[in-house]
């Protein structure tokens, strides 16, 4: 099919055919209209220009016109309309048949398309736009918009209508949104308004033409108003389909709120940019020019960061603790900044960022804004201090590096700036205390924050805990027989209960446990079951490649406190086990509240495990954790005391309830 050219003269030849696809089909010779007849025939005629010069099969058109019930003369029927279609049109259009179908053949000169009319104002109005000539563009765009006569392909069958209708539409919606682009460039800002809140009237949820009110107001000096319209188009988005605004819309709103040079025109950029214009007469008449202004600014345009690692492939148990967060995180809607902070907590390798990661990448498409994975490194020498996590975070949503602001007040300002009215998950791992956290926390009720940490972040307000005690047997077995494989398992069933037991049920356990016996598949499994349950070989056997859980308590044990090391060690003392506060003072030789404080503070911490009963609490710790502590125990102690037999009492009558 020839091209048809909308450079028309301005007085068309009377004998030129047009054919008109948007609003009703027809077809015009001049000022006579051509009687196509009913809606098949119009259908054959716009199915065919639609093919653009392609063969259309003799399937396709049966679909388009009777849909998925056909009659059984359909064939010799569709022969009738072709034919017709063919001699309504006269001579210099040909209808032709092409096997499996038919096409159609316009001249290059003669006949008129309103579609191909249409397109190509359009292409050339957004060429225009984009070369910066907003008042060719507007011009071009406006006479694209002028074809249209109505809703495209009124009176065809219903199956071509519904395959093109949309597509047609959204072809005239996007040269309006330039047509209107253009004109914002003009500053006919002012004169947009009245026209977009109409256009968003009848299509509510169309975010391009919410931000175009938006800058048409912001411009005509009504920022207030314009933050009100981002409201309202979020209010909408959530009623009606649930959703957050995008994040084109998004940025539009955070350039509102700062006032960003990229909401002002070409022109007014230019103004307030550009050294003083004209040229400039020095003594002699040396005639100099002022320099080009500089590039206009823009909002930064990054997509949303989508840093979480992936989540273990290996991940076993932890059913109930994962599907709480993930439901609470799910459901997290504005207004609810109750449930916005979680923070996941337990000892050393129990698997909090196991339980976080699976968590986040469960319930991350709630979070349109992205999700950002941040390694606070509080259990290292040296936890990343706050201003150095705050420039992190603002590189990840895409603020350039000489935007980031040197001073923590300005990072945490621009950090609380990004974030307003967003929709972001963000994991913080490994938080050492709650000063390292506080200032990373987003101000807004949109966001979620995900958070581990050894300690319990109690000083933190409005924040819900989640922590994690060791494996269940079933879910221990579970993991080990996941990591060593089935055969292996099965083969020697005893010794694998036996290194299940021996880890008790502490994952990083377990997974060191796993990776060791696959490492060595010409060992039997008893013999490394042997060698876990010699206590003096336990932790140097649960060591493989980068993964010891002995470094990993080493590690936390260098955080704590000298007194709070102290306590650890004496708690771990042979003999009977609790240990009640009155026996750890007679063995620190300190006071009872002295001792009763880093018990708990070691409980806080997750290093013990505090038991409930009528005289009192009393203090426990984890197999591994115990048998870490001794081997500190005996290194800084020189000789290692005794629990006082007088506990043995407590053991024995104490209850299972555990705090």
């Amino acid at each position: 099919m020839g091209p048809v050219t909308a450079a028309a003269p301005a007085v068309i030849p009377v004998e030129t055919l047009h054919l008109n696809l948007l609003g009703p089909v027809e077809a015009q010779r001049g000022d006579a209209p051509v009687k196509l007849g009913g809606p098949k025939p119009r259908t054959v005629l716009a199915a065919l220009i639609l093919a653009r010069g392609r063969v259309i099969s003799d399937t396709r058109l049966t679909a388009l016109l009777w849909g998925d019930h056909p009659p059984a003369t359909c064939p010799a029927q569709l022969h009738t309309y072709a034919s017709r279609v063919r001699h309504l049109l006269g001579p210099g259009v040909a209808v032709e048949r092409r096997r499996p179908g038919y096409l159609i053949r316009l001249p290059e000169q003669g006949v008129r398309v309103d579609l191909l009319e249409f397109q190509e104002r359009a292409a050339r109005g957004a060429q225009a736009l984009a070369a910066g000539d907003p008042a060719t563009a507007a011009g071009e765009l406006r006479r694209a918009l002028a074809v249209w006569r109505g809703v495209a392909l009124g009176g065809v069958c219903d199956p071509l209508a519904d395959a093109e209708r949309d597509r047609l539409e959204e072809e005239r919606l996007v040269t309006l949104e330039r047509r209107i682009d253009a004109d914002l460039e003009l500053g006919r800002h002012a004169a947009l308004i009245p026209e977009l809140i109409a256009l968003i009237a009848a299509d509510p949820l169309r975010e391009g033409l919410r931000g175009q009110l938006m800058t048409a107001l912001y411009r005509s000096g009504r920022q207030a108003d314009a933050l009100a319209a981002y409201r309202a188009a979020r209010a909408t988005l959530a009623a009606e389909l649930g959703l957050e605004p995008s994040a084109e819309l998004r940025r539009l709103q955070q350039a509102l709120l700062t006032g960003h040079p990229s909401l002002l025109s070409r022109t007014a950029r230019s103004a307030r940019e550009a050294p003083p214009a004209g040229e400039v007469r020095r003594r002699g008449g040396t005639t100099v020019r002022a320099p080009r202004p500089p590039a206009p600014a823009r909002v930064e345009t990054v997509p949303p960061p989508a840093e979480l690692p992936p989540a273990p492939a290996d991940f076993t148990g932890r059913d109930q603790e994962v599907i709480r967060l993930a439901t609470a995180l799910a459901g997290h809607r504005p207004r609810r900044p109750d449930q916005a902070v979680h923070v996941v907590t337990g000892m050393p390798g129990i698997g909090k960022t196991s339980v976080a990661l699976q968590t986040a990448h469960r319930v991350k498409r709630s979070y349109p804004d992205g999700q950002i994975h941040l390694d606070l490194r509080g259990s290292g020498p040296r936890p990343l201090d706050p201003a150095e996590a705050l420039g992190e975070l603002l590189r990840l949503v895409g603020v350039a590096p000489h935007r980031i602001p040197a001073d923590p007040d300005g990072r945490a300002r621009a950090w609380r700036s990004r974030t307003a009215d967003s929709r972001l998950l963000l994991v913080l791992d490994d938080a050492a205390d709650e000063r390292g956290v506080r200032p990373l926390l987003p101000v807004t009720d949109g966001c979620a924050v995900l958070i581990t940490s050894r300690s319990g972040l109690y000083a933190l307000e409005g924040v819900s805990r989640t922590v994690l005690a060791p494996l269940t047997p079933p879910e221990s077995r579970a993991l080990f027989t996941r990591l060593a494989g089935t055969s292996l398992t099965d083969s020697e069933p005893a010794a694998a209960a036996a290194v299940v037991d021996a880890c008790a049920g502490l994952p990083l356990a377990l997974r060191v446990a796993g990776a060791k016996v696959m490492a060595r598949p010409h060992l039997p499994l008893s013999r490394y079951a042997d060698r876990l349950g010699d206590p003096d070989r336990t932790l140097a056997e649960l060591a493989v490649a980068d993964l010891s859980v002995r470094d990993r308590l080493t590690d936390a044990y260098g955080r704590l406190a000298p007194p709070a090391r102290r306590a650890l060690r004496f708690l771990s003392a042979p003999g009977p086990h609790p240990v009640e506060p009155g026996t750890m003072a007679r063995l620190l030789g300190t006071g009872p509240e002295e001792a009763d404080d880093l018990l708990a503070d070691l409980a806080s911490a997750h290093w013990a495990e505090a038991l409930r009963h009528p005289r009192g609490p009393a203090y426990r710790l984890h197999p591994l954790v115990r048998l870490f502590a001794q081997g500190m125990l005996a290194a800084e102690e020189g000789s290692v005391p005794r629990v006082l037999p007088q506990h043995a009492s407590w053991a024995a009558t104490r209850t299972d309830n555990t705090a």
